[in-house]
């Protein structure tokens, strides 16, 4: 499951011993990301966007 703070909250990831970056991590859902989803600290990362290279491609005009 992928999580990312609310709002620019710091939210403490006790597995990483870091916070959770802005753009969100994947974590092993326990109880205590029960309860900081409850208690709207994080949400759930529904949308990742994947990102795809470009192929480059050669014109021999």
């Amino acid at each position: 499951m992928i999580i990312k703070p609310v709002n620019g909250k710091q939210v403490y990831d006790p597995d990483n011993g870091d916070y959770l970056p802005i753009e969100g991590r994947n974590i092993e859902f326990n109880q205590y990301w029960a309860r900081r989803l409850t208690n709207n600290d994080v949400e759930e990362v529904t949308n990742i966007k994947v990102k795809q290279e470009k192929k480059g491609t050669k014109n021999d005009d």
